[in-house]
């Protein structure tokens, strides 16, 4: 009887263990399938996300082809950088690496429309994938708008320090009746939107201090704004309505952290370096239209160079005008200036008799690394030197825009922004107007 006992309890024993087995076995096999599954999404998750950061590489190549070498200098979409088309679409791939030299796919960009006023670029990544389908395609297209080299009326690369007394910035428009009187600043008619911007991202990329911002504040990302105990920010004339404090400003939108624009440096106009030589100008001299080289420009005591007609300078060496000396630009010219030297201009200054700042443009080329500009005498013009520092001192005023690597402004300077610039100052090139994903239908990818 218990020999028989114990045959019923192991075999009950033995069942009992299969059964247990065959459930761990089947528990096994599904946890090994949804893990093989969890292991093969997962794989096919970071390709997909990988094939629109590969979209988006290609869309970066385009918009570089065209800031840099396309606007900048006129031979964009070469077949030396791997370009190949015609009449306004060109197409460049490019196979992507990781950091050990293995493919992770590949980015193909296609811009057409170059030379239009709607241009466009496509970006088609092909991600490879370890597990399940061989490759996973995305794809992007951008629309491209021109962007003005003058966005803003004070506009710096890195920091912006506004230590005067006194100091305000405001607009006005030159092609507006209602907005200028002649073309001219009329405080009757002045306008809230002297923006200053910095494309900084530190601490105190922006000290407005006691100066009063007639517009907004911009810093780049994480980039921070200081005010002192008499600034005040604000698009209105309404005091009551102005910030006259950080945390009030950002709380209002007068200030903010998202400005990013493209500054690209100066190129020199084609032919620039075989226009006719002028020498060095240190008397009194006057150019009647034309493009010349200057080597050096030295006006003291009451030396005067006089503009008359439409002028382009290549100044290979530094500017400076001090004492009495000046430049004057007459009614009926207008005066371009592309500077390899350093640029000091005081005394009387730069006289623009145009009154208009496009009548007075100063590119300062990547050598040029200093501008200063101090006395007592209004400028009317714009200056674009993205790689100097700039001071503006003195007890007059400035007329126009302003670009440069840092910018200090001192004394009682104040500031007009000229908002006619945002459309008739010239081009840095292209900023994106539109951003879409687009889907592969019938072998072809459509919004």
């Amino acid at each position: 009887m218990n020999s028989k006992l114990l045959r019923q309890n192991d075999g009950s024993a033995f069942m009992s263990a299969a059964v247990t087995a065959a459930i761990l076995a089947i528990l096994v096999a599904g946890l090994v399938s949804y893990m093989s599954n969890e292991y093969l999404l997962n794989y096919h998750s970071h390709a997909w996300t990988q094939a629109l950061h590969l979209s988006e590489a290609a869309v970066e190549k385009g918009f570089a082809e065209y800031n840099y070498q396309y606007t900048q200098g006129g031979s964009g979409f070469q077949s030396s950088r791997g370009w190949s088309g015609s009449n306004g679409t060109y197409t460049v791939a490019m196979v992507l690496t990781n950091s050990l030299n293995q493919e992770v796919g590949t980015a193909t960009a296609t811009v057409s429309g170059v030379g239009s006023s709607t241009p466009a670029i496509q970006g088609v990544g092909v991600a490879l994938v370890k597990r399940g389908p061989a490759t996973v395609s995305r794809a992007v297209k951008v629309r491209l708008a021109t962007s003005s080299k003058f966005p803003v009326g004070l506009m710096s690369k890195n920091v912006i320090n506004l230590n005067g007394n006194n100091m305000y910035s405001d607009s006005f428009d030159s092609t507006d009746p209602t907005k200028s009187t002649s073309g001219r600043y009329d405080n009757t008619k002045k306008q809230p939107n002297g923006d200053v911007a910095s494309n900084d991202t530190i601490i105190d990329s922006i000290n407005i201090g006691n100066a009063d911002i007639y517009g907004k504040v911009y810093t780049g990302p994480n980039g921070t704004v200081s005010m002192g105990p008499n600034g005040s920010v604000g698009d209105t004339f309404v005091s009551g309505n102005r910030a006259t404090d950080v945390a009030t400003g950002i709380a209002d939108g007068y200030i903010q952290s998202d400005f990013s624009v493209d500054v690209p440096d100066v190129t020199l106009p084609s032919g620039a370096t075989a226009w006719s030589s002028l020498g060095a100008i240190n008397n009194n001299f006057t150019i009647n239209g034309g493009d010349w080289i200057v080597s050096s420009i030295g006006l003291a005591g009451s030396k005067t160079l006089t503009i008359q007609g439409n002028v382009r300078l290549y100044i290979t060496g530094n500017t400076s005008i001090s004492g009495n000396g000046s430049i004057i630009v007459s009614s009926n010219a207008s005066l371009t200036v592309y500077a390899a030297g350093n640029i000091s201009i005081a005394g009387n200054g730069v006289q623009n008799s145009a009154g208009l700042a496009v009548k007075d443009q100063w590119f300062g080329l990547p050598t040029a690394t200093s501008v200063s500009i101090a006395g007592n005498g209004d400028w009317i013009g714009t200056i674009y030197a993205p790689q100097a520092s700039m001071s503006v001192s003195g007890n007059g005023s400035l007329y126009g825009a302003v670009v440069a690597s840092s910018l200090t402004l001192g004394g009682n300077a104040n500031f007009h922004y000229d908002e006619s610039l945002k459309t008739v100052g010239g081009s840095s090139g292209y900023t994106v107007a539109s951003w879409q994903e687009l889907h592969l239908v019938g072998g072809s990818w459509v919004p």
